[in-house]
Order: structure tokens, then C-alpha cells, then sequence
């Protein structure tokens, strides 16, 4: 059985993977998130449920956990807060690390506020969502790590790192916009000057160029040559439909915040249509290990996806887009169930534990 990597890095876009030099040099394909922000999408991709991304939280059974039943160890860095074990991201891993800062700790209002737009949008005067890195790993103290943990696990091995480094503010210190420019492109985008809007995009191009290097190194130093594949969770928007970032509260299912690249150095990336659903039964493939019958995702190897589904949900409402050849259907802001093997499944609020709401207002997700 082969080793397997799965890389994936914040707020990729598809567009954009020319950025990226290393890993644009391998066969890309793009790919339909199946969430609209980190937690939704990755927990779809991790489960390869659709249920998964409905309820923002990672439902078995897992990528990780159907390869440790077939022998794998499996092994998990993924330094966000959307990806704390309180949403059962760690189910599967042998090892599974989140570099929770047990001191990061604060008050929820946030999230309450968020739930009511006048007073979001007032709270956000005086406290405005900034994202900051700091109280996150650098991706090369994540990636080192990664290494020696892989290199000393035994085989076969299943790994997945996540990279926060191409999340805004785009980088540390001197290389991420400022709070100002920030807080402008948020809240006022449209009296954004050309000269700022470059600025922001720069620093985007240039995180994306720092986040390939550290993928080059995590690859070059892990032995056994594994297959890998890189994809992201969502991309940002630059001004293309008048907002900037990646904003949770507006359900946004805009081209730009759901399309983003699939890499792989190993697994024949076919077809013209790619949910990250489709990633967990090509990892099953990689391992010759059958697909649970509770996945949603498809083999794009040997079969052909005529349609992909990207669920926005966001308090207890969600927003819907259904896209295939010929049409894309949207549906903006609704009350959305749906009934799995005889089971009503609805969006809803996950309450969190107070350190993980403090770093996911850190990084502007909670308001």
C-alpha cells in the first residue's frame, strides 16, 4: 500500500496556481469546494459527505479512519481553529495535532452579534474582524514537524498538513497588509484605490509563492516518495463581484470562492468536473481500499461527475449552488434540510469551546 499526503492550503484559488511554481509543474485540475469556508469545506472533504458540510463538523466515516482500519498510520497538523477536534476533525488520526494555545481565550460575543446584521455591522466599527496570524505556527515550524512525524511513523503512512500561510492578511509582520487597508477592503471596497487593490493581490501572489516553497521542502524531505495531492479549502475574492476575502456570514457560492486547484503527483487527475467530495474514493483508490458506501464522492478515475454541489451554510440558513455543463443554479440564503437514508439533516449553530472562539475571531471568521 502507498504512502499518501494530503496537502491543502487556505484560500487557493484555481486562478492563481501559476503563483505557486512547484506545484503548478505537476498535472492540476480544478476542483468544486463542497463548503464555502474552511470548516464546511474540509469537514465535506475529510468525510466525503455531503451531511459533513450541512453541519460543519466531520462525520464518519473519515478518510483517515477508513485508512487506519486498513493499516495506515495516520497522522494530522492542521493549525486552525475551524479545524479543532471540538468539530471531530481529529476522528481517524493516530496522531492529530491543532496547536490549540491553551492562553488564547476570550469572550463569545462575536458569534452571537453575528447572528444579527445591524448589530454585526456595528460591533464590527469598533471591534472589526482583522485576521492575525500570530497566535498561529509558522508553516515551516508545521511542516517540520510534519517531517519528522512522518518520517519516523511506519508504513504505510497517511498524512495530512494543512497551511495557513496564503490566509489573509497573506503573511507576517512586513509581508501582510496592514490592519487599515484590511478593514477598508471589508467594509468599504469600493473606495478602494487601484494602487491598494494591487497591494492586496500582490501580497496574495507572494503568499502563495512562500506557501509552494514550504510544500517543495515538505515533499523533498519525506522518505518513501509518496502520493500526494493538494487542493484548498476555498479561495478569496478580489473585488470581481464587489466584496473582498472570504466572508462566512454571506453564504457566497461565487466562482472565484469555490473553484480551486487539485494537484497530484501520482493519481490521474481526468474529467471536467471535480467535487472535493471525489478526493476521499481517490485516496481509497491510491490504498486499494473500497469506498464506504456512506461517501458521496466518486472515483473521477473511472467514473464521470455530471454535477457538483457546493453548500454555503451559516446560522441555521445556507445558500446553494448546483453547477453542471450547461447551467448553474444558485439559491441565496435559505432554510436548507435534506433526508439521508431516513435521517433529517438541517444546518445548524455549533457552539464552541471559548479558547477556539477567540482564535476563529483572530483569524475574522466569528463577528
Amino acid at each position: 500500500m502507498n504512502d499518501i499526503v494530503l496537502i491543502t492550503a487556505d484560500s487557493v484559488r484555481h486562478d492563481y496556481i501559476e503563483e505557486m511554481e512547484f506545484l503548478s509543474g505537476y498535472q492540476t485540475q480544478s476542483g468544486t469546494t463542497v463548503g464555502h469556508y474552511t470548516r464546511p469545506s474540509l469537514a465535506g472533504l475529510i468525510s466525503s459527505q455531503y451531511q459533513a458540510t450541512m453541519k460543519s463538523a466531520v462525520t464518519r466515516p473519515t478518510i483517515p479512519e477508513v485508512l487506519s482500519n486498513a493499516g495506515y498510520t495516520t497522522i494530522g497538523l492542521a493549525p486552525s481553529p475551524q479545524l479543532d477536534e471540538v468539530f471531530n476533525f481529529n476522528q481517524g488520526f493516530d496522531k492529530y495535532e491543532n496547536f490549540v494555545d491553551a492562553g488564547n481565550r476570550g469572550s463569545n460575543r462575536r458569534e452571537i452579534l453575528g447572528q444579527f446584521d445591524l448589530l454585526r455591522k456595528v460591533y464590527h466599527r469598533f471591534f472589526p474582524p482583522h485576521a492575525k496570524m500570530s497566535d498561529l505556527p509558522s508553516d515551516e515550524t508545521v511542516v517540520e514537524q510534519a517531517i519528522e512525524q512522518f518520517n519516523e511513523a511506519t508504513g504505510p503512512r497517511f498524512m495530512w498538513v494543512h497551511l495557513m500561510g496564503s490566509h489573509r492578511p497573506y503573511g507576517r509582520g512586513d509581508d501582510a497588509i496592514s490592519r487599515s487597508l484590511d478593514r477598508k477592503a471589508l467594509f468599504s471596497p469600493s473606495s478602494l484605490k487601484d494602487s491598494e487593490h494591487q497591494q492586496i493581490t500582490s501580497a496574495y501572489k507572494d503568499a502563495l509563492s512562500r506557501v509552494d516553497t514550504v510544500i517543495e521542502h515538505l515533499l523533498m524531505e519525506l522518505d518513501g516518495d509518496p502520493t500526494f495531492i493538494f487542493t484548498s479549502d476555498h479561495g478569496d475574492e478580489f473585488g470581481e463581484e464587489g466584496y473582498y476575502y472570504h466572508q462566512p456570514q454571506r453564504r457566497r457560492t461565487a466562482d472565484k470562492l469555490v473553484t480551486v486547484p487539485i494537484v497530484s503527483n501520482d493519481i490521474s487527475l481526468t474529467g471536467d468536473r471535480c467535487s472535493l467530495l471525489d478526493i476521499g474514493p481517490m485516496i481509497a483508490n491510491q490504498a486499494d481500499i473500497d469506498p464506504p458506501a456512506e461517501w458521496n464522492g466518486i472515483d473521477i478515475q473511472s467514473e464521470s461527475r455530471s454535477y457538483t454541489l457546493t453548500i454555503a451554510p451559516w446560522h441555521n440558513t445556507a445558500s446553494l449552488r448546483l453547477a453542471t455543463d450547461d447551467y448553474t443554479v444558485t439559491s441565496t440564503d435559505g432554510r436548507v434540510s435534506m433526508t439521508e437514508s431516513g435521517t433529517d439533516i438541517h444546518i445548524e449553530r455549533n457552539e464552541q469551546a471559548e479558547e477556539v472562539q477567540e482564535r476563529l475571531q483572530d483569524l475574522g471568521y466569528v463577528e
